[in-house]
């Protein structure tokens, strides 16, 4: 009785073993899930900001507010922080423009698109 009870316990330790290992394999770093090319991308990812949840943050096609709007991301969406070109991955594509604003260029994940948020509408973290 008692080996058979040790026997399910360790059935049990397997099956949840096997359980955790297959999420952590199936959960790959956010560049292996993304549409933005790997040569772009930096050590650095952020969230998207700003007091009303779920407002529209401006994506534009170059650093500042003359530039054309490409479309928008969420506050709460979660962007890569893009590479200088021909840069490093630590060298952040990042200009501050006459007003004294610091933009990033950023790509999002799952559509790839890519384009220019103000800073202070990003939570920047980086991993490096």
């Amino acid at each position: 009785m008692r080996i058979v009870k040790n026997v399910l316990v360790n059935t049990q330790v397997v099956a949840l073993t096997g359980l955790v290992a297959t999420l952590m394999l199936s959960a790959a770093p956010a560049s292996a899930q993304s549409k933005i090319p790997q040569r772009e991308m930096s050590y650095c990812m952020a969230t998207l900001t700003g007091q009303t949840p779920g407002a529209r943050v401006n994506l534009r096609s170059g650093p500042g507010t003359n530039y054309q709007q490409k479309g928008y991301g969420l506050v709460g969406d979660r962007v890569h922080i893009l590479r200088e070109s021909g840069g490093t991955p630590q060298d952040l594509a990042v200009v501050e423009n006459r007003q004294g604003f610091s933009w990033y260029r950023v790509g999002f994940p799952k559509s790839g698109a890519r384009g220019w948020v103000r800073g202070d509408f990003m939570t920047p973290e980086c991993f490096n």
